[in-house]
C-alpha cells in the first residue's frame, strides 16, 4: 500500500521567483443566508413549521437576528457554510491554525495513528495535543486516512494539532458500536459524501475505519448505521491539520475532515511565489509591549525590507531547486524555503466561527475589544468580511452594532 501520489519530479524547471504584496480571497461555494439563523432559532418554539422562515423575508425579523447577537445566542449562527479559497504567505496560515473555531472533537476522541502497514494504535486527541506541543519527537507523528475515491486505507502527515476551546458537542453512536464526540459542523464522510455531523440523524450511514492494515489487502472503508443523534453537553475541543492529499483522519473509529486544506510541499514542487509587503505596509513598531502602533517606514526602510526579502527568497528558491535536482525528497528540500513563501487552502466556516475570527483579526472602530492583528492575516479577514456581509447582510449589521463580538 502506498500513501505517496506517482512522482512528478519533471516539474523541477529552473524557475525564477515572483513577488506579490496582496492576498487572494476567493468565495468558492456556500450555503449561508440570513434566513437560515431564523429558522434554526425559531426551531424551539414552531418545530419543523420554523422551516417556513425560508419562504419568507428575513428582514422582517432582523430584530430577532438582532436579539439573538446581542445576548449571545450563538447556535442559531451556526446552520450555515462557506468555503474560501485563499491564497496568503505561509505565516499568515499558521496564525490561521490558531483560530480554528468550527471542526472539532471532544479530547477523550481517540485518534489512529499509523495505519500503512502494520498494527496501528490510537491515542486520545487530547494527549496528542500535549506530545504535540511538548515532544517535538512526536512531529514525525502520521495518522491514518483514507482515499476519498477508492476508500483504501493510506496515512497522512500531522501538520499540527490545535486546542479550540469549549463548545457544545453531539454524540453520534453507530451500530458497530463507535461513538463520536463532535461539534455539529464537523464534516463526516458517509457513502453520499461529507456531510455536517448535526445532519445526521439515525438510519443514515457514515464510514468506520476497516481495521484492516496488512499491505497486501485493499483495507476499504466500511459503512457503519447511526443509531442515534444526541446533545452531549459543553467541553474543551480540539482538532488536527494533516498534509494532503487526503485531508480526512480517523476520530473514534469514524472517517471526519479537517477544516483547512492546505497545499502540500511533500506531493508537488512549490512555485516560487514570495510575499514582499507593499508600500502602504506600516514598517516599523512604536511603544512598548500591550500598547504600541505601527507607523510608515523611511524610503531606506522601505528599500532594505524590500532588497533583503528578494535576495533571501532568490537564494533559498535556488537551494530548493538544487536540492530536488539532486533527488532530494521534496519534504525535505521544502525546509530551506521561508515563511514568506505564498500557498494556498480551502477554508470552510460558518458565520459564527468567522466572527469569532474577524473579532480577533481585524481592527474595526466598532469593535467593543481592540485587536492588535499582524496586518497580513487582517487583509485576509477583511476580504472574507466583504464576501459574508453581501451573502448575510442582517447578521452582518447586527455583528457590528454589537461590537463585533462572536455570539
Amino acid at each position: 500500500m502506498s500513501d505517496t501520489p506517482a512522482d512528478s519530479s519533471a516539474e523541477t524547471t529552473e524557475t525564477r521567483p515572483g513577488f506579490r504584496s496582496d492576498v487572494t480571497v476567493d468565495l468558492v461555494k456556500h450555503s449561508a443566508s440570513d434566513s437560515d439563523v431564523l429558522w434554526a432559532a425559531r426551531v424551539s418554539t414552531a418545530g419543523e413549521q420554523s422551516l417556513e422562515e425560508l419562504s419568507k423575508d428575513p428582514e422582517r425579523s432582523k430584530g430577532l437576528i438582532n436579539f439573538l447577537m446581542r445576548d449571545r445566542h450563538g447556535s442559531p449562527f451556526e446552520h450555515n457554510s462557506m468555503t474560501f479559497f485563499i491564497s496568503a504567505p505561509i505565516f499568515v496560515f499558521r496564525e490561521f491554525m490558531r483560530h480554528r473555531v468550527g471542526w472539532c472533537v471532544a479530547g477523550d476522541t481517540e485518534i489512529t495513528l499509523g495505519g500503512g502497514t502494520g498494527t496501528p494504535h490510537r491515542l486520545t486527541i487530547a494527549e496528542l495535543h500535549r506530545r504535540w506541543h511538548q515532544d517535538a519527537t512526536d512531529r514525525s507523528t502520521e495518522v491514518r486516512c483514507y482515499d476519498e475515491e477508492t476508500l483504501a486505507a493510506r496515512r497522512a502527515r500531522i501538520a499540527d494539532v490545535i486546542e479550540s476551546g469549549v463548545k457544545p458537542l453531539i454524540r453520534i453512536v453507530t451500530a458497530g458500536g463507535r461513538e463520536l464526540r463532535a461539534t455539529v459542523d464537523h464534516a463526516v464522510l458517509t457513502p453520499d459524501g461529507w456531510r455536517k455531523a448535526g445532519e445526521l440523524t439515525a438510519g443514515d450511514t457514515v464510514l468506520a475505519d476497516s481495521g484492516s492494515v496488512a499491505e497486501r489487502e485493499p483495507a476499504p472503508a466500511r459503512p457503519d448505521p447511526v443509531v442515534s443523534v444526541t446533545e452531549d453537553g459543553e467541553e474543551m475541543t480540539y482538532d488536527l491539520s494533516v498534509e494532503g492529499p487526503w485531508h480526512n483522519f480517523v476520530a473514534a473509529g469514524i472517517v471526519v475532515h479537517n477544516s483547512y486544506n492546505e497545499e502540500s510541499g511533500r506531493y508537488r514542487n512549490l512555485q516560487p511565489v514570495f510575499y514582499v509587503p507593499g508600500e502602504d505596509r506600516k514598517l516599523v513598531q512604536q511603544g512598548r509591549p500591550g500598547k504600541y502602533q505601527f507607523v510608515h517606514g523611511s524610503a531606506a526602510q522601505q528599500e532594505i525590507t524590500e532588497r533583503a526579502m528578494k535576495d533571501s527568497y532568490v537564494q533559498a528558491y535556488e537551494a530548493y531547486q538544487e536540492m530536488l535536482a539532486a533527488g532530494v525528497a521534496r519534504e525535505v528540500a521544502r525546509a530551506v524555503l521561508p515563511v514568506g513563501l505564498f500557498s494556498s487552502m480551502y477554508a470552510t466556516c460558518n458565520a459564527r466561527s468567522l466572527m469569532h475570527f474577524l473579532g480577533l483579526r481585524t481592527q474595526h472602530e466598532q469593535a467593543k475589544v481592540p485587536s492588535f492583528p499582524q496586518r497580513e492575516i487582517e487583509m485576509v479577514g477583511e476580504r472574507m468580511e466583504e464576501h459574508w456581509s453581501k451573502l448575510m447582510p442582517l447578521t452582518h449589521a447586527a455583528f457590528n452594532a454589537n461590537g463585533r463580538i462572536a455570539p
